[in-house]
């Protein structure tokens, strides 16, 4: 009996081990002072951005990309400054996909600009993950 007790106690902290294992970790950085407005206007804007490319229509692609822009580089000095450097990254890596949509919308090229722009919503998911506090969700 003593050793089925035991074993069940392992399997128990195995499982256990496993859960924690797969929980995404949210980093404890205060972020009261993050600019949610800013947040709610990116929000708003991923969603028109591709639509918006597909559709053709240059000019409100342009619009979009200047607000997602404007965000992916203020994020990247903010969380800079919190010295989050994957976050840091990530942002990098919105303005520079965000930069070839402006390119390949600048030439005319929507499909390869509405794939590249099919790339943001994962880029903020993955900041999202790491950073934005889950009752904010």
């Amino acid at each position: 009996m003593i050793e089925f007790l035991k074993s069940l106690r392992l399997d128990i902290l195995i499982a256990l081990a496993a859960v924690l294992a797969s929980a995404p970790v949210v980093a404890a950085i205060d972020l009261r002072d993050y600019d949610n407005d800013l947040m709610r206007d990116l929000d708003k804007t991923i969603k028109y951005f591709e639509p918006d490319i597909t559709a053709q229509n240059a000019d409100a692609a342009k619009e979009d990309a200047q607000v997602l822009l404007d965000g992916f580089k203020y994020t990247e000095s903010y969380f800079a400054k919190k010295g989050a450097e994957d976050a840091v990254e990530i942002s990098r890596r919105g303005v520079k996909v965000v930069n070839d949509v402006l390119a390949n919308v600048d030439s005319n090229n929507f499909e390869a600009a509405a794939t590249a722009a099919r790339e943001t919503p994962g880029l903020c998911k993955s900041c999202h993950d790491i950073y934005k506090p889950r009752l904010a969700r």
